[in-house]
């Protein structure tokens, strides 16, 4: 899988020599029109709903497993299993693939998330 599309997954060293991984996104333009019809403007904090709800609907498993820290102009998730945000990613690019899971997630997405 390439890291560099659409979503980027980044490890993180801390002073404490511990490992913590950040999937950062910021395409926002393909799935817009999607987000523009439920009355959201496509962005960091719209994703952080979807995404939350994705995780939700498709993988509650890792939803301990996963912070979020969304800006208008990015979406990131992190943590230090690699694997959740890589499930995160897959459910990402799933979502941009077939409109009907993201129309799904944005109608389950909690309206606090999404600005």
């Amino acid at each position: 899988m390439s890291r560099d599309a659409p979503a980027k997954l980044i490890e993180q060293h801390s002073n404490d020599h511990t490992l913590s991984y950040s999937l950062i996104f910021d395409d926002f333009g393909p799935t817009a029109a999607i987000f523009e019809e439920h009355g959201y403007e496509a962005g960091g904090y719209a994703w952080h709903g979807v995404v939350d709800a994705l995780v939700r609907l498709h993988a509650p498993e890792i939803a301990q497993k996963i912070n979020y820290d969304p800006e208008s102009s990015m979406f990131s998730a992190y943590g230090d299993d690699p694997a959740a945000l890589l499930r995160v990613d897959e459910l990402m690019r799933q979502a941009q693939a077939e409109p009907q899971m993201l129309n799904a997630a944005l109608e389950h997405a909690d309206p606090e998330l999404m600005d």
